[in-house]
């Protein structure tokens, strides 16, 4: 009879916890910054990265990235939520472009937000220093429009494993994109 009681209890406060949660809206984000340094030459470098086909070639989880016009294009991104199948979101995106800053931002600031970002700077003669950053957004009515446990388990612990994740993925795309730079230089003689 106490066991019973003591899981009543439980899932009372449970059950309080959602409640609360689904009152307010739900935020997850996270945002992320790596620099790498790539023995070639800026422009070329930024002619590579302005291409959006190495996004969902190298990126994990960007599934397409199509262009629109001159500044706009719409990306693809599969949310992978633990205990949840995964989804995905839709986002537009304005290339904000200039100089030696790359520059792709969501037209939606509130809703679902990606941006991505970087910074090129020549250090020497081939050999150019990036600075990336990259910010991902949603946010949701109710805690349960984005994973059926977000409310027990919160906006912070959800962002954290969102951050943890999205710094793995930047590695990935650095990683990858840097060696097919390489191959792409060789074979254009450059």
């Amino acid at each position: 009879m106490k066991i019973l009681l003591q899981i009543a209890a439980l899932i009372f406060v449970l059950n309080i916890c959602t409640a609360k949660a689904e009152t307010v809206s739900f935020t997850m984000s996270a945002e992320v910054e790596r620099t790498a340094t790539i023995n070639l030459d800026k422009d070329f470098i930024a002619q590579y990265i302005k291409d959006l086909q190495i996004y969902p070639k190298f990126f994990p989880n960007i599934v397409s990235v199509t262009k629109l016009n001159e500044t706009e294009s719409e990306w693809l991104y599969n949310v992978e939520a633990p205990l949840a199948t995964p989804y995905n979101l839709t986002f537009l995106l304005e290339d904000k472009s200039s100089g030696d800053t790359l520059l792709f931002e969501s037209k939606d600031k509130v809703k679902d937000y990606l941006y991505c970002s970087g910074i090129l700077q020549q250090n020497a003669e081939n050999k150019t220093k990036i600075a990336f950053v990259f910010k991902i957004s949603m946010t949701r009515e109710k805690a349960s429009d984005i994973h059926f446990l977000a409310g027990i388990l919160g906006e912070k612990f959800l962002s954290e494993q969102m951050k943890s994740k999205l710094e793995g993925d930047l590695e990935t795309f650095i990683s990858k994109a840097t060696k097919d730079m390489y191959v792409a230089n060789r074979t254009s003689g450059k």
